[in-house]
């Protein structure tokens, strides 16, 4: 709402400096902000004789102020100053009286004696010094203001009271909230009753500081402000954190109760007592970096001889980056870190250490990144992910920019499924508390080792505050020596562990990544973000999305094409619709190229496989065949008993027969069922299965589990498979074979022609004349098919 003295306030400037060089005019709106301040500086400097305006009241102005003009008082002649003063007070909300009277008169007097009031400084001679009219042309509030408290005020006021007859020490707002200035003067008033002089005494949290606060500052139950003001300055910093306590001057029962809970949120030792560690806690965002921490963060990868270092060192939580190729978490990292007795925490971070990476498509983009590098290190749902700002954001900043990258952050995190992964924050007091404020991140990683950010000075640690960083140091000897930053660690951490870990398979990349695991995480990850709005009918086809992709190449042909067509040509609207909306949503990715080189199987021949039997459908008797079995293992065993047949009719009759010459080529090197070919049509089989048993469940996770059960026992895979599609009985499994040229199976003859591009078994040639002959050779071929299957899956046949 428009004030009228302030709208005049701005018309008077203006008129009176507005062709001077150097002068910014302000909108005349009547409404106070710091253009209305500084035109009013700028004001300020042209009758000081300043040349060089500024938007800064600063040591130039501050000097000639006082040289100039000492103290405005009713003495004081008419000058523009007095009228600058009266514009100064209308901006505050006191009676400036009229803005273009340059003389000092009774109401103006009583409106300064109001100020100093409410500034908490005694007396009623009204008087306003360089501090006071600094403090007048700033933003400062002198009562309290939403969200403040008065307790806080009162605690400013005394401030003022005490030390503004102090060289350094500046007027302190009378707001009720804990701000930098307020920090700063706290800080002064240790150091005054510390002993340090002017000029000496400057704020900072230095080695003379910290030496008085491990001395004459110490206090404890008991202790009054008889001989120094440590009780009260120390009341007021509880304050100042959060915690209510008298001010009074006499460490009573209310304070002690303050202190302990106090002492409780942040971590330190219950001692009840106003020691240095406290002192520290109070008053800067370390707090004392050398107490003891039990979590850790680093960029450097972690190797088994530097997590047993800093387990040995005292450390038990590690945080680490999910980003970054030479600073994340390489595979065998992760379970190092729990061999060692640790648990992590994951930060996401690319760049972040300026304003301009702040944006909400970045965001959006850093989501998605930490919710698919989540999955692809075994992270199971729930985690909570840390983001980083490693800046120190402004106010502006954070409205700006901070608040809108994590809208981005959450929505690209359930991008795939909502609430997969949690949100935290890592940045200063500030940024953490207000992205925490808006429910942007459930947890708060704090950069309290920077306390020189003006995101840390003023503001307390937040509610949310899980982990505090405190110090760079470095752990360890020789091969386990790590720099690492100490962090303290609260009770609402929440890192991980064994339990919120899935195993996942080592590969042969430099970090030791499963690429084709990877690769089909991300694909799924993809497919799912493509299918994140569509009905729960589109989304159980998610996969089909996933293993189109991964067969295209050799298993694109028309054939295949007819044979395993897309969900959408199988499905009715709106289902058809969403999944082929989906399908280029998902193929513009684009998706990672699906030819891995650590995986022993062929990931286009899986993936093409695994459609088949999810299209096609299983044998409802083991001892048969389906579509789903010919397009997998059946028909490589069909091309494989053909290279046979026609080695035979070339006139060189295979030494050992069918069953020898089948056994030493399946699962080897050579012909139509190499070992990549049948270790991807086992693998499909068991993919295809467990999505039959669970539409919910991806290949991605079914894949994980095979390769890395499979690493621990190179059986494993195959006894599964030999159980789940033959019931464990090679009878079973040779009648299945047998059924392959069994004239009962109806659809026998076209796809096998179609599909094996030679004679098909049971055609008549020279070399087989007769069923009877040809039952003979079903019977050698499925002899070896199950002595190879049965060897490979670690099982007698007897």
């Amino acid at each position: 709402m428009a004030d009228f003295w302030v709208q005049e306030a701005q018309a008077w400037v203006n008129t009176t400096y507005g062709g001077v060089p150097g002068y910014t005019p302000v909108e005349v709106d009547g409404r106070t902000g710091w253009r209305t301040v500084f035109a009013l500086t700028r004001g300020l400097q042209v009758e000081l004789g300043i040349t060089a305006l500024s938007d800064n009241f600063g040591a130039t102005t501050t000097a000639r102020f006082a040289a100039q003009v000492g103290t405005l008082t009713p003495q004081s002649p008419a000058s523009n100053v007095v009228r600058i003063l009266r514009c100064a007070l209308w901006c505050k909300g006191y009676q400036g009286g009229d803005v273009r009277d340059g003389v000092f008169d009774d109401a103006l007097a009583l409106a300064v004696v109001r100020v100093l009031q409410d500034l908490g400084l005694p007396g009623t001679t009204p008087a306003v010094d360089v501090k006071v009219m600094k403090s007048l042309l700033s933003m400062d509030a002198y009562l309290t203001v939403p969200g403040g408290r008065d307790a806080v005020r009162a605690f400013q006021q005394w401030l003022n009271a005490r030390y503004l007859s102090r060289l350094d020490f500046a007027v302190v707002p009378c707001d009720g909230r804990y701000a930098r200035d307020v920090q700063r003067g706290l800080m002064l008033g240790v150091q005054y009753e510390i002993g340090m002089a002017d000029g000496v005494a400057n704020g900072n949290f230095g080695p003379g500081t910290q030496a008085g606060l491990r001395g004459p500052a110490y206090v404890e139950p008991g202790s009054t402000d008889e001989r120094g003001a440590f009780v009260r300055l120390f009341q007021g910093a509880l304050l100042c954190n959060g915690h209510d306590t008298p001010l009074d001057g006499t460490f009573g029962a209310g304070t002690s109760g303050a202190v302990s809970a106090f002492q409780d949120f942040v971590q330190l030792a219950p001692t009840g007592v106003g020691d240095f560690a406290t002192w520290a806690s109070l008053l800067v965002s370390s707090g004392d970096p050398d107490r003891p921490g039990t979590a850790a963060d680093t960029s450097t990868p972690l190797t088994p001889p530097m997590a047993a270092a800093l387990h040995d060192a005292g450390y038990r939580t590690v945080g680490r980056y999910m980003s970054v190729a030479t600073k994340r978490y390489r595979r065998a990292e992760l379970d190092d870190v729990l061999a060692a007795g640790l648990t992590t925490f994951p930060i996401y971070q690319e760049f972040g250490n300026e304003a301009k990476y702040f944006t909400e498509e970045i965001g959006y983009g850093h989501g998605l990144a930490a919710a698919r590098r989540a999955r692809q290190l075994g992270f199971r749902p729930g985690a909570v992910i840390h983001f980083a700002v490693d800046y120190d954001a402004t106010n502006d900043d954070i409205d700006a920019r901070v608040l809108r990258y994590f809208e981005g952050v959450n929505r690209g995190i359930g991008a795939a499924r909502a609430g997969e992964y949690r949100v935290g924050v890592y940045g200063s007091r500030n940024v953490c508390a207000r992205v925490c404020a808006r429910e942007l991140a459930v947890s708060a990683f704090v950069a309290g080792m920077s306390r020189g950010w003006s995101g840390n000075l003023g503001f307390p640690l937040p509610p949310q505050w899980a982990y505090d960083q405190v110090q760079t140091l470095t752990v360890g000897a020789g091969a386990g020596v790590v720099t690492i930053d100490k962090v303290i660690r609260s009770p609402r951490a929440e890192p991980v562990g064994a339990d919120g870990l899935v195993e996942t398979p080592r590969g042969t990349d430099d970090a030791g990544f499963h690429q084709m695991f990877w690769s089909l995480t991300q694909l799924r990850f993809e497919a799912e973000v493509a299918l994140r709005a569509a009905s729960d009918e589109a989304r159980t086809h998610t996969d089909d999305l996933v293993l189109h992709h991964a067969q295209t190449g050799r298993y694109a042909t028309p054939a295949w094409a007819a044979y395993t067509p897309l969900a959408e040509t199988l499905l009715p609207d709106p289902a058809a619709a969403e999944i082929a909306a989906a399908r280029a949503r998902f193929l513009a990715t684009p998706p990672p190229a699906a030819d891995p080189a650590d995986y022993d199987g062929d990931l286009a021949h899986l993936a093409a496989s695994a459609r088949a039997w999810s299209i096609a459908g299983f044998a409802d008797d083991p001892a048969t065949v389906s579509r789903g079995d010919l397009g997998s293992w059946a028909l490589d065993l069909v091309g494989l008993w053909a290279e046979y047949a026609a080695a035979r009719e070339a006139g060189s009759e295979p030494r050992g027969g069918a069953n020898a010459w089948l056994a030493d080529r399946i699962g080897t090197g050579t012909g139509a069922l190499t070992r990549a070919d049948l270790v991807a049509d086992v693998d499909a089989y068991l993919v295809a299965r467990a999505r039959e048993a669970d539409p919910a469940r991806g290949v991605a996770d079914v894949v994980r589990e095979v390769l890395v059960r499979s690493a621990a026992d190179p059986t494993w895979r195959f006894a599964a498979f030999v159980e789940a599609r033959f019931g464990g009985r090679h009878v079973t499994a040779r009648s299945a074979v047998a059924a392959l040229v069994d004239t009962r199976t109806p659809w026998r003859d076209g796809p096998v022609a179609q599909f094996s591009g030679t004679r098909r078994p049971g055609e008549r040639s020279a070399a087989v004349t007769s069923r009877r002959e040809l039952g003979g050779e079903a019977r050698a071929v499925a002899q070896a098919f199950v002595t190879v299957l049965w060897r490979l899956a670690g099982r007698p046949l007897s």
